[in-house]
């Protein structure tokens, strides 16, 4: 007896990266009563890559500036005495209570930092943030396949070849002729 084992079909599944939370809390920026500072401060930093994606959202009860910059950008903005410019952030809103940003690029892989500015000389700044890191989602093609087992009888000094066809081929087609009746039976119940 020979055994022929023949695998067919596909299926396509699609698998979403789950976001990393990069941060989730309370924040409050200190008025400017009593210095000589243009502006204070609040910042968190956190580690990200190229081909990672920033995104999250933040309330103040206080309209504050927010950004998202690279640290030694940060950095340089305390040393300056400046209070954030747009154009070195990646993420940015002036003047607000509330921004949720979208998700934004990582441009280059390293320290980044999120920072919130409170220009008021009367008023802290209080509120909430939250942010995530993520990557691009991804598909992912896995099979799902159907098996199928034929046995063929011999007998004796027999080969159950037909000349000129290898057995391989005679198994595939009586096992693609079955599959084919039976899609055609399926059909026709419908």
């Amino acid at each position: 007896m020979i055994t022929s084992t023949v695998t067919i079909g596909t299926s396509i599944s699609t698998s979403k990266v789950q976001p990393q939370q990069v941060l989730s809390r309370s924040f409050t920026v200190l008025a400017t009563t009593g210095t000589n500072l243009p502006c204070e401060y609040w910042s968190y930093n956190f580690t990200a890559s190229v081909g990672q994606y920033v995104y999250g959202n933040f309330t103040s009860d206080n309209p504050v500036g927010f950004f998202v910059v690279q640290q030694p950008t940060y950095v340089n903005w305390l040393k300056a005495g400046t209070c954030g410019n747009p154009g070195d952030a990646i993420a940015s809103q002036l003047i607000t209570t509330s921004y949720g940003f979208a998700p934004t690029a990582i441009p280059s892989s390293g320290t980044w930092t999120i920072v919130i500015i409170n220009s008021s000389n009367s008023k802290n700044a209080e509120g909430y943030v939250t942010a995530y890191l993520s990557t691009v989602g991804y598909t992912l093609t896995q099979p799902l396949m159907t098996t199928t087992t034929t046995m063929i009888p011999t007998f004796a000094g027999q080969s159950p070849s037909i000349p000129g066809f290898p057995i391989g081929s005679i198994i595939i087609g009586i096992i693609a002729g079955l599959f084919g009746i039976l899609l055609l039976r399926r059909r026709n119940r419908r």
